[in-house]
């Protein structure tokens, strides 16, 4: 039966199987414990799983269980259980909380009874005008054919494909790397792009070149830090446990005998402080007001795509009163002179440009630089995210953020850092990726939507809502995946090799071969004329490391649905089925290239790739990961390891809470490089946008369906919460308009159109309005235009104008809205 509200949920049996799970959401990577025990049997108040006697009241974080950390799984051989996941107390991440995403993982599991039950269970093969379920075999096998006679008669870059970088939500070292040794080792192809950019490409370019990992400080050094920049990301929303835990308990003051214990003697010690640089006031802002005072909350409501100006004028402005590091400098950066003559601005020029008044622009630059009270210089967490990576100018905009850093010694040491505040987890190893320099990288959708390429692999991620332009690209690949099931319809047989011919052909006059790999039906298994079922979190041991640094291992719970296999046992099979091709035809070369893929489980990918080849991005530098197994991270539990990874002491794995500690950089030098960073013109196809169209449109996110809309959009609950898009118009503008809160709105420019349900308030400013992305049903990123940083080849998903028109309203679709202000 599907899963209502209850008043009463099954107690844990006390021999309930338990196992650790890290949250499959965003970046910070909670921990979780689940307990599965048989359907039909429970524990009692006193005798059960969790330990504890139930028949007391419980505390507010404790070891309860709301309907939605629960659900009823059904495993392939038929047997039913009841599973509980529930925050774990002992996780130095999250202790015991969880956020809205994280409480749902229960709920959104697979259960043929629920509002999961679409769930893609075997392979499907485009035939008869439709998607009909196949057998593993057949289906790898026309893959394999198909991209034979292409590698053969093409070139294997006539092979693109969209695939994710990322851990949780199925991904992790396992899957990135069974991916990668598919495509880059294998196939050979260089027509690769990133699950949510149209190349394939670091969205941290600069600040790695600068010598910065971008992930090198730890949740507790952000916890004891002095001042918190947040530039550019929303970690209430997006990163809610790095919020409500340990900046948190910076601004309450929670942390002040842990900086008495860490802080040098004499130092003087206080509550946090937190800056915000946002052109809108979010719940992070609102609710630090709450925590701190405004007297410790400082927002700086920034004029769009200006951030570079207002990071060179605090630069110069600290510099000017001599509050710059000058042992640090002097001793372990190079380039600082050159950096101090291209990007000296004065405040008076950067307010006009910001739109922040000077005042601001001086207290933001005293409460990041000026000594404390004790002489010592402030220990600030600098935050970073998608409001600058995908903003005006990629590279610059991330170095100038990494130029305040360096110049005020915010990273290496303790209570500091300059960091990504993150999407994903991170799970990234992949072989080493052949193609062009990053400034020649392909850029594949718009590459696509121009005609190229006769294959587009999509894997584990939907380009027809996140990258650019994305109307156009929906239409081009409607268009030319057509000519492929035009084809094939025509075809009545079942000769594998003839239709293989007919696809080529296909694809040869103008036609585009599609083949999705996913866990849910989307708009690519809509276009696709393959699709393959994969497992995803708690169906399979999955590695990822989260915003600090920590890898953890997420155990598998469950059987994935169906005959759904892990993504890098998917990729093994194409290898495979590629090899017997090559065997076959008697190439034996060929056939070579695709040895080693010998896999029987997720564990095996592991063991080749992260342990095996070690992951020059996921340790930032440091030692391989081939000290870590799956064992040794069982037994670390939820706290796992900190990369990189130092040694094994008494089984235990050793790993490192602050990089860059000794002083010594990623840079051949050991020192980091200061970067010019000159603010850039606005790119011809924005400011185009914006002469013709009205509003600036911003976009981004909202903490209940961002990163987990494909489960949650499917459930009740966050369904009829957000049943499309909010988009933010300030009341100024709605009054024009005709618009209040709940009305349907209707976005248009040169690139596209969307529909959205506008929230009225004073939170975005008068002629800008904030869209939320990763909505199916009402895509903002239609209204994106096709331009990327030349340098990085990244997007400005965040700069793009619009007209807006009221549609109507519809009481019945917002009836379980509400329209208060998010805190």
């Amino acid at each position: 039966m599907a899963l209502t509200l209850n008043d009463r949920l099954p107690i844990p049996h006390k021999n309930a199987e338990v196992k650790n799970v890290t949250c499959e959401f965003c970046i910070v990577g909670c921990g979780y414990k689940s307990y599965k025990w048989p359907l039909g049997t429970e524990g009692t108040y006193k005798d059960n799983a969790l330990g504890i006697d139930l028949s007391q009241q419980q505390p507010t974080y404790g070891d309860w269980c709301s309907e939605r950390m629960f659900n009823t799984i059904t495993d392939r051989d038929g047997k039913k259980y009841n599973l509980m996941v529930i925050p774990d107390k002992t996780c130095v991440v999250n202790v015991g909380q969880n956020s809205v995403r994280g409480g749902m993982m229960g709920v959104s599991t697979f259960n043929v009874a629920s509002a999961t039950r679409d769930r893609l269970k075997e392979p499907q093969v485009f035939r008869g005008g439709m998607l009909m379920e196949s057998s593993w075999e057949e289906a790898t096998t026309i893959i394999a054919k198909v991209y034979k006679k292409i590698i053969d008669n093409d070139g294997a870059d006539e092979i693109s494909h969209k695939t994710f970088d990322h851990g949780g939500g199925g991904g992790g070292f396992e899957n990135t790397w069974g991916t990668g040794k598919l495509f880059h080792s294998a196939i050979g192809t260089t027509s690769a792009s990133i699950h949510n950019r149209p190349a394939y490409n670091s969205e941290v370019h600069s600040s790695r070149e600068m010598g910065v990992g971008e992930l090198n400080s730890s949740y507790y050094d952000t916890s004891i830090s002095d001042t918190m920049l947040v530039i550019g990301c929303n970690p209430y929303e997006c990163q809610t446990n790095l919020f409500n835990i340990h900046m948190q308990a910076n601004l309450d003051g929670s942390t002040l005998e842990d900086k008495k214990r860490e802080y040098d003697k004499g130092e003087s010690l206080s509550k946090g402080k937190i800056i915000f640089i946002d052109p809108r006031r979010t719940a992070s802002i609102t609710n630090s007001i709450a925590i701190a005072g405004k007297e410790n909350v400082l927002h700086l409501q920034i004029k769009p795509a200006q951030d570079i100006t207002l990071m060179n004028a605090l630069v110069s402005y600290i510099i000017e009163q001599g509050w710059e590091a000058k042992e640090f400098i002097k001793n372990h950066t190079e380039n600082f002179d050159a950096m101090v003559k291209v990007n000296k601005v004065s405040l008076e020029y950067a307010s006009s440009i910001t739109n922040i008044s000077v005042a601001d622009i001086k207290k933001a630059a005293e409460w990041i630089a000026k000594p404390k009270p004790s002489g010592h210089r402030p220990r600030n967490a600098i935050y970073y995210e998608k409001g600058i990576i995908w903003g005006i100018k990629n590279y610059e905009n991330v170095a100038s953020i990494v130029n305040l850093g360096l110049v005020t010694h915010s990273v290496g040491r303790v209570g500091t850092g300059i960091c990504r505040a993150g999407g994903h987890q991170e799970g990234y190893t992949r072989p080493e990726y052949h193609g062009p320099s990053r400034q020649n990288l392909a850029v594949i959708d718009t590459d696509i939507i121009q005609g190229k390429y006769l294959v587009y692999s999509i894997w584990g991620t939907n380009p027809f809502g996140q990258s650019i332009a994305t109307q156009r690209l929906r239409n081009a690949v409607n268009k030319r995946s057509q000519i492929v099931k035009d084809a094939i319809n025509g075809y009545h047989g079942n000769n594998l090799d003839e239709l293989c011919d007919i696809i080529y052909n296909a694809c040869k006059s103008g036609g585009l071969f599609v083949v999705d790999i996913d866990i849910y039906p989307t708009q690519s298994s809509e276009r696709a004329h393959i699709v393959l079922p994969a497992a995803t979190t708690m169906e399979m041991n999955l590695t990822s490391m989260s915003g600090e640094r920590r890898l953890r291992l997420s155990e598998k719970i469950m059987d994935a649905p169906g005959s759904a296999k892990p993504d890098c046992l998917i990729a093994a099979d194409i290898a495979n089925a590629l090899k017997a091709e090559y065997l076959k035809a008697g190439n034996k070369t060929m056939a070579k290239r695709f040895e080693g893929f010998e896999w029987k489980n997720e564990e095996d990918s592991f063991k080749d790739g992260f342990a095996g080849q070690g992951s020059k991005m996921a340790s930032q530098g440091g030692p391989t990961g081939t000290l870590a197994t799956y064992k040794l991270l069982r037994d670390a539990g939820n706290n796992g390891v900190q990369l990189p990874i130092v040694k094994v002491e008494n089984g235990k794995l050793i790993g490192t809470r602050l990089n860059y500690a000794d002083g010594k950089f990623g840079t051949k030098s050991g020192r980091a490089t200061f970067l010019p960073t000159p603010q850039p013109a606005m790119p011809k196809q924005v400011a185009k946008q914006v002469k013709r169209y009205k509003y600036w449109v911003n976009s981004g996110r909202i903490n209940e369906v961002w990163q987990s809309n494909y489960h949650t959009g499917r459930l009740e609950f966050t369904a009829k919460r957000w049943p499309m898009a909010p988009l933010e118009i300030h009341p100024n503008d709605a009054k024009e308009l005709g618009v209040t809160s709940g009305d349907i709105v209707q976005l248009s420019n040169d690139y596209g159109s969307t529909r959205a349900i506008a929230i009225v308030t004073d939170a975005v400013r008068k002629g800008e309005v904030f869209g939320a992305f990763g909505f199916q049903n009402s895509i903002i990123n239609d209204l994106c235009t096709d331009y990327v940083d030349p340098d990085t080849k990244i997007p400005f998903y965040k700069g793009t104008a619009a007209n807006i028109v009221k549609v109507g309203r519809s009481e019945g679709l917002i009836k379980d809205m509400t329209f208060l202000e998010r805190a």
